[in-house]
């Protein structure tokens, strides 16, 4: 999330999305499960606020 505050990557931004949601799928216990998608919201709301430039 850091990265991506200074970068802005649009690139980065969609990884992080896809890693998120696959993590999330394939999670072992539901905390971990809990744990991506409270990452996911978090990393929206990142997103959203900085606007993405290509690097």
């Amino acid at each position: 999330m850091h990265r991506y505050q200074q970068t802005g990557c649009s690139t980065l931004a969609r990884m992080v999305e896809q890693h998120l949601r696959w993590m999330q799928a394939r999670a072992s216990s539901p905390a971990l499960a809990q744990a991506c998608q409270r990452l996911t919201v978090e990393w929206h709301a990142l997103s959203a606020t900085r606007p993405a430039t290509l690097h």
